[in-house]
This record gives C-alpha cells, structure tokens and sequence, in this order.
C-alpha cells in the first residue's frame, strides 16, 4: 500500500471542479436518463419521507424492490417541501445525488492511491471525467448512484482495513459499504459469499493472509449478511399485502426477459423497450410467451411465481446453445454504452449531427470503456497476489455472473466503474510511455510532496 506524501487539497478541488463542469456538460446532452427512472424507487421514497413528515397514513409505505435507494434518497426527500411537486423533489434528489457522486471519486482517488499510486489515481479520475456516466447517472431517482457510492465506501474500507487490521474505522466501512452495496443490489449477493470463499482459502493456502485479516473478514461479512437478511425481511414485513408485486416477483419478470433477451439477435443491441425494439424477434416472441404464460396460471391456477420458475428452468435446459451464447454476449453488451433516448438520425451535438455524428459519438465514449478493460486485462496479467483484491474482482464476478445469466443493461454494471477504472489504470500505468506522461502530469497536479513523519 502507498503512503499519502503530497497534499491531497489541489487534487481534490480539482476534482470537484471537473465534475461540476462535466455535470454542465451532461446536462446539455441531446439525451438524458428517465428523470424519475421507472418511478418505484421515487414513489416509494415518496410515499416514506411524508409518512415520516406525518403526511401520509403507514398504508401507503411499501417497499416493493431493493431498499437501499430508498434509504439513499431518503433525505433528499425529507428536505423537499411536503407540496413539492414531482419536478421538485427531483431537483433536491438531483443534488444530493451529485455530491454524492463527486464524493465517491475523491475516495476512488484515495483507493487508487493507497493500493497503487497518485498517478494511478489520477489516471482513474481521468477516465471518469472524460466519460462523467456517474454524472449521467445523478440525474435520475436510480439505483446506480446508491450501489456506486457503496461499493467505493466498501474499497475504502478494505484499503484502510490492509494497512491496519486492529484499527476499527476500516472494518466498519467495509461492513457499511458491502451491506448497503446488496441492499442496493442484491444481486451482489455473491459477493458476500465469494469474501466467505476467501477467508476459507486463506485459512488453508494462505495461512498469513488469514491471520492477519481472516477472523475479522469472517465477522464483518456474517453481521452484513445478517443486516442484509433483516432490513429484507423488515421490508417485506412493512409491504405486506399492500402490494402484490415484490422482490421476487420483480427477479423472475427479469429473468423471464432475459431468456430473450439477445436470443435469435445476438447482435441487436438496442434497449429492450416497446418504442426502440420495432421490428425485433427477440422482443415479440417474449411479448407473446409472457401472454402465454399468464393463460398457463389462468388455466391451471398456479401462482406466476411457480410458472416464471418452471419456463426459466425448462427454457434454459432446452436450449443450451442460445443460453451459453447469450451469456457471453450479455457479457460484452454490459460494457457498452449506447445513447437509446435519442434516435440517430436526428442526433445533434456541436459538429456532430445525424447517424454519423451519433455512431462517431458512441464509438468514442465507448472507447474509453475499451482502454479500461484492456489495462484491466494486463493487470490481471501481471498481477499474481490476488487475495488483497479480493472485492475488486469479486464484485466483476457477481455482477456479470448474475446479469451473464438473467438480463444484462449497461447501468447493471456501473457501480463496478470504480474497479474497471482503477485496475485498468493500474494495468496502463506499467506501460513505459503512459508511465512517463503520468509522472510529468503529477507534477503539476500534485504540488510539493508533504513531509513523512
């Protein structure tokens, strides 16, 4: 781990600068993520702030998906007018969403650093603010920003955690951070359990990595599965009857669609929606086996959640060859960012107009995603003690495995832009040109190194 020898305070006003700058720019875009996503998360956010503000009776509190961005927005809610209209809530969400985001890349800068080096992370933070996608993100009532912020709260805390396993502030990040990151996602579930899988590797093959983090590693995971389980069942418990669709539901809808999704189109990348998918097989056949399936439960009375269970199963056994094909490409789709709410031919920004400027434009912010992946690769590459980034690679395993297996969206991914960006840089700054530009970078940068008492 590196020792912090330079002021962070240029870097770090920097940093907000940029992103405030790349926020404006965002905001000027030809196009824009759904202000208010699909609305659950705002209505139920909503619906909690003015129960709490004695607004509203308890009945209309539900929970119906992961909990986690209701919590996150929670405050921003709180300090919105009990009148404000929906425009205006969005706009103290919008806000809070912002700094948080802003926050998150000062401590991704801090990560990148304390596992590697100032010039890494100021590399990392250069990918970011040339693709701001956390700035794209922070304008709509999503779950990314809550899992982003979470999952760089869990790094931090591991960072600290390498280089002083006794002290607490460390362990209690990390716990913070994993247990939040699930109830954001729980889809990363799996990452709790692959830090189960380390610790139990360690105890046998890596006897000092196991003394030294081990027991602790062991504690902090088994009270954020326990905290993850509890604040579940609290949420399902507060819903109750009042809504018919909950978490599970919501996970067998998706993987329903996932059986579709890239399935006889391994290369139609457009957005599953009824208005970008004119025309495809993919979309029609899953429109019409959804009202199939719903004349099954009718006919045979059985739950949908039994029926949804039974076709994923079957379908998956059935077709072995379109279910491994769509793993991988699933794979590859979610590190592809494509502009869907803007339809090329009347694409517009600056010189770049019309279906070239849009495919120009697409290549280019995808291009940055492409360098990363590559420097990530070379990391890998070299690097052969992979216990101490355990999380890095834990979480890319979770993520792409379960979206790999259900349905994939770029968005699903973008928590894991910390690490990509991070292990990325890592990987490109061993390279002896890059290498020679970062350390005429840092520079000016970084200042005057500070003294080391």
């Amino acid at each position: 781990m590196s020792a912090t020898q330079f002021s962070t305070r240029r870097i770090d006003g920097l940093i907000i600068l940029m992103s405030l700058l790349a926020m404006l720019a965002v905001i000027n875009l030809p196009f824009k993520t759904k202000p208010l996503g699909d609305k659950i998360f705002h209505r139920e956010t909503k619906s909690l702030a003015l129960y709490l503000k004695g607004e509203a009776p308890s009945e209309e509190v539900v929970v119906t998906r992961a909990p986690g961005p209701v919590l996150f927005y929670l405050p921003a809610y709180m300090m919105a007018p009990a009148d404000a209209t929906d425009q205006g809530i969005w706009r103290y969400a919008t806000i809070f969403s912002f700094v948080i985001a802003t926050v998150s890349l000062l401590l991704i800068f801090r990560i990148a650093n304390r596992f590697f080096s100032k010039e890494v992370g100021l590399l990392t933070i250069f990918f970011f603010l040339v693709l701001p996608i956390h700035n794209y993100y922070s304008l709509g009532i999503l779950a990314e920003i809550p899992a982003f912020f979470s999952l760089t709260l869990a790094l931090y805390g591991w960072s600290l955690v390498l280089d002083a396993p006794n002290r607490k502030n460390g362990w209690v990040l990390l716990g913070f951070g994993l247990c939040f990151l699930v109830l954001n996602r729980p889809n990363a579930m799996l990452l709790l359990l692959l830090g189960f899988a380390v610790a139990g590797y360690a105890y046998f093959k890596e006897k000092a990595f196991f003394e030294r983090y081990g027991k602790p590693m062991i504690v902090v995971l088994g009270c954020s599965l326990l905290t993850v389980f509890a604040v579940l069942f609290g949420a399902k418990k507060i819903t109750a009857q009042k809504a018919k669709f909950d978490q599970e539901n919501y996970f067998l809808y998706i993987a329903h669609q996932g059986r579709f999704q890239f399935r006889e189109e391994p290369t139609d990348f457009r957005f599953w929606g009824a208005d970008s998918r004119q025309g495809s097989k993919d979309y029609q056949n899953w429109v019409e086996n959804e009202d199939h399936l719903i004349q099954v439960m009718q006919k045979t009375r059985q739950s949908d959640k039994t029926v949804y269970w039974q076709f994923v199963i079957d379908d998956a056994k059935a077709h072995p060859y379109w279910f491994v094909r769509q793993f991988f490409v699933k794979c590859l789709f979610g590190n592809i960012n494509i502009p869907n709410s803007v339809k090329p031919e009347v694409f517009a920004l600056g010189p770049l107009r019309g279906a070239f400027g849009y495919w120009l434009f697409t290549f280019l912010i995808n291009l940055v995603n492409l360098v990363a992946m590559v420097g990530m690769v070379l990391f890998f590459y070299r690097e052969k003690k992979l216990l101490q980034y355990w999380i890095f690679w834990g979480i890319l395993i979770a993520l792409f495995l379960f979206h790999g297996l259900t349905y994939m969206e770029p968005r699903y991914i973008f928590p894991a832009k910390g690490v990509i960006y991070i292990l990325g840089a890592a990987g490109f700054s061993t390279i002896p040109f890059v290498k020679r530009w970062l350390a005429r970078a840092s520079r000016w940068f970084f200042g005057a190194p500070k003294a080391v008492s």
